[in-house]
């Protein structure tokens, strides 16, 4: 069943067409124009804003764990994004939805809170054909906590944009011989925020107590000054 996309910034679809998005010429590597059109990013809402900021008891509110700009690369075709939930009054409606160039819906999920903060991280189905990214196109992504599903102008939500691109060998080779920090760091040199991101707290679900993999966390995050979420716990919810 399709999503009530959040009504709020449904206006904001508009402006996909007012972009003109690089298309991958089959290159296996990240081109420059790709990284260019990243650090440039669309507009997106990185922190969230709503009308019940009340029903936060953690000072810091929902935030997407993303560059600045809003803006990612990622050579997956199944990614996975990743928010911080806060602490609430009480447990909480969340949704995301993921929206290609077309405003046609690729992906929804929703799931409930516990009430308790952390990292969640949301990944797209990689066994279901029509719901995975195309390498040289960009998606919209929204998340929301949704505190009254029958007045959507009360969501608290963040938003912001990703393109697949086509990664090099060297990096094919390394995903083949599975996560670790150097993978971590061949995915960040190359631009490719989400697959780093998703590397890592992979690393941190496997090794828990792993200091290096601790700290590699931490700098992530502190590279888009959102350091103060790096003690936050990955948290899973059932969709």
């Amino acid at each position: 069943m399709r999503s009530v996309i959040l009504p709020q910034i449904i206006a904001a679809l508009c402006l996909l067409s007012t972009f003109t998005f690089f298309s991958s010429s089959g290159s296996k590597q990240v081109l420059a124009e790709d990284v260019s059109q990243a650090r440039e990013g669309l507009p997106g809402r990185r922190v969230g804003g709503g009308t019940r900021s009340d029903m936060f008891i953690s000072e810091t509110p929902v935030v997407a764990l993303v560059p600045d700009n809003n803006q990612g690369l990622t050579g997956s075709a199944a990614p996975t994004f990743f928010f911080y939930v806060p602490k609430t009054q009480k447990p909480q409606m969340v949704e995301f939805v993921l929206i290609d160039e077309n405003e046609r819906q690729i992906y929804e999920t929703q799931f409930t809170t516990d009430g308790n903060s952390g990292v969640v991280g949301i990944t797209i189905p990689g066994n279901e054909p029509t719901k995975t990214l195309e390498v040289g196109k960009t998606y919209r992504w929204y998340f929301a906590i949704v505190p009254d599903r029958e007045n959507r102008r009360s969501d608290i939500y963040v938003q912001g944009s990703i393109k697949r691109v086509a990664v090099n060998q060297d990096l094919e080779n390394k995903l083949k011989q599975g996560a670790s920090l150097d993978l971590a760091d061949s995915y960040k040199a190359n631009n490719l925020w989400y697959d780093a991101m998703a590397t890592v707290a992979e690393l941190r679900r496997s090794r828990p107590t792993d200091t290096a993999v601790a700290a590699k966390w931490e700098q992530l995050l502190n590279s888009v000054n959102l350091q103060k979420l790096a003690q936050e716990p990955l948290v899973g919810y059932s969709k």
